[in-house]
């Protein structure tokens, strides 16, 4: 801090103006300083707030991103639900159709016995064994189609079972 020198030929009323001036350019460039401190801190803190929105203009754009992912995935679900569904009612078809021996002409028939099927024939050759041929071999045409091949080793079990006594038989030997 300066005084003002004094001269002798200055009056009190001189010295006192000159004080308030140089009190007055002290706190002027105090408050000056503490003003650019002021605009050096609101630019920092704009360029803060400026990495803050760009933040969340990238978060929002990841969210709108997986918003359409999940969607996409939803309608994917949508689609593997319904044919789920449609494949659901087309075997219980198949299957009330076996149960009553009532196939359709254009389905696949299997064995119940072997596996077989009107694509793969078994390794001897077959075909579908009737109602009437299952019926007079003994054995019982529910439970789905049945091929010749399997006939007779079912037909050769079933009087294998009938031979053994009845003890055999109940105790399952």
């Amino acid at each position: 801090m300066t005084t003002p020198t004094t001269d002798p030929t200055t009056t009190a009323t001189e010295l006192d103006d000159a004080a308030e001036v140089v009190l007055y350019g002290q706190a002027l460039d105090i408050v000056i300083a503490e003003r650019d401190a002021y605009r050096r801190h609101c630019e920092v803190l704009d360029k803060r707030l400026i990495r803050a929105w760009e933040r969340v203009s990238e978060l929002d754009k990841v969210v709108t991103e997986a918003d359409a992912r999940g969607e996409r995935y939803r309608h994917q679900l949508d689609l593997a639900n319904t044919e789920r569904a449609r494949l659901a009612e087309e075997v219980a078809v198949l299957r009330a159709a076996v149960t009553e021996e009532v196939i359709e002409p254009d389905a696949v028939l299997v064995c119940r016995s072997c596996g077989c099927h009107d694509l793969l024939a078994c390794p001897d050759g077959c075909v579908w064994a009737t109602v009437d041929e299952q019926i007079a071999a003994g054995i019982a045409p529910k439970g789905g189609p049945l091929c010749t091949g399997c006939l007779g080793q079912q037909a050769e079990v079933l009087a294998e079972q009938q031979r053994r006594p009845w003890w055999r038989r109940w105790l399952g030997l």
